[in-house]
């Protein structure tokens, strides 16, 4: 009788492992949820409203008081063993928080990335066998099975990708801002000198910690869109030959105009923050001081100067989007003419060279491939400095006394 109890135990938990598996991967649990606010639309009781209760605890690994916690103990351990006078151990700070998640978006990523690389090549076989006079069915059958489940894996692998890594990014995010708002509590008056004002801080919290949340939510970006490119590149020459490095070459080329661009950005977002600083400063000191500025009639001057910063930091903001807008329009008509120019090699170098379907449909899934990674390099290069410009900033102030 007891064996029988405890079998019975074993196999329920095996059952709530894999389904608590199944969960984490399909998201099946916000079904609940979804439902609830479906039936809104016919039940307008306030019972069928949707509602704070009807949202999930944090998890207890991710709550901000332990995440603030965490933090100060692996800063300090850092902090001691670092043998230089720079940042490295404010990284190794947060490369200790995002671990757990982070390494695992990277096994999904790079299971993600070889699915959607093996893709190209099983439609080409599949066309290529519809080609061919034969047994269409035996020979397509298994290109179709493979399709299939290379969908199913890249739309898995991605998703938890995705989350893995939006979660790695809030609780940078999270334990930044605790931090920062603990730190400005324990200022000595030596630590609040120095140039520090309340608009400062402020940025710190709104802006810094967004762009380190940004980084980390897409760092893995860094190594995938390479190595994406130099994969593709391959089974381009593979299947083309040298024809496929005219087209190669057009998108390698908005590389460096990206890297220009990042560049650009980031120098016009230096300066708006600071005149952001500058405009935070005087709204703060307007609130602080509210009484004086009433009683003295200082409302116009003030507005005076507030409307000064703004129209500056708007001039700066205006200035980054058409830098941004411009790069945009060369982004999507480049992997066009990367295209054309590719098959007008590719047919005009020599007579045995037929476009085929299969050869059509494959060159233009690869270069639809290629676009992406490019595209995003100049993305990734920008948030890349920015994140390391607000690691930067967020480290001094924590130095401060």
């Amino acid at each position: 009788m007891a064996r029988g109890r405890f079998q019975f135990i074993g196999c329920k938990s095996i059952v709530q492992s894999i389904w608590s598996v199944y969960n984490r991967w399909t998201y099946s649990y916000m079904n609940r949820i979804f439902n609830k606010g479906a039936l809104q639309k016919h039940d307008k009781s306030v019972d069928a409203q949707l509602s704070q209760n009807d949202l999930y605890q944090t998890p207890k690994n991710d709550q901000a008081s332990l995440l603030n916690e965490k933090f100060w103990k692996v800063y300090k351990e850092q902090k001691k063993l670092s043998t230089k006078d720079n940042y490295s151990h404010f990284l190794r700070t947060l490369w200790i928080l995002v671990k757990p998640t982070f390494v695992p978006a990277g096994f999904c990523q790079l299971f993600a990335l070889s699915s959607q690389l093996s893709f190209p090549m099983c439609v080409m076989k599949l066309l290529q066998a519809v080609e061919n006079d034969g047994n269409i069915v035996q020979e397509t059958l298994p290109c179709v099975v493979a399709i299939f489940f290379l969908s199913i894996i890249n739309a898995l692998c991605t998703h938890r990708y995705q989350i893995l890594s939006y979660q790695s990014g809030i609780i940078i995010r999270t334990a930044m801002t605790c931090a920062i708002y603990e730190q400005s509590l324990n200022l000595s008056p030596k630590g609040r000198s120095g140039g520090l004002t309340y608009g400062n801080v402020t940025n710190l919290v709104a802006t810094d910690t967004q762009k380190l949340f940004d980084v980390f939510h897409e760092l893995h970006q860094i190594w995938s869109c390479p190595l994406a490119i130099l994969i593709v590149v391959i089974m381009l020459f593979v299947i083309i030959g040298p024809s496929c490095l005219v087209g190669a070459f057009i998108l390698i080329g908005l590389v460096p105009l990206s890297k220009k661009v990042a560049h650009t950005i980031v120098m016009i977002r230096k300066n708006r923050v600071a005149v952001a600083d500058e405009r935070i400063e005087i709204v703060s000191a307007i609130l602080q001081d509210i009484k004086i500025t009433k009683l003295n009639n200082y409302e116009d001057q003030f507005e005076k100067r507030v409307q000064d910063a703004r129209s500056r930091e708007m001039a700066l903001v205006k200035k980054e989007q058409s830098v941004w807008g411009m790069t945009l329009v060369i982004r999507v008509f480049t992997p066009v003419l990367a295209s054309f120019f590719t098959f007008t090699t590719y047919v005009l170098s020599s007579e045995d060279n037929i476009m085929t379907a299969s050869v059509v449909f494959t060159l233009a899934m690869l270069f639809n491939m290629l676009k992406f990674p490019i595209n995003q390099a100049g993305q990734l290069l920008s948030k890349a400095a920015l994140g390391v410009q607000a690691a930067h900033r967020v480290h001094q102030f924590m130095e401060r006394e």
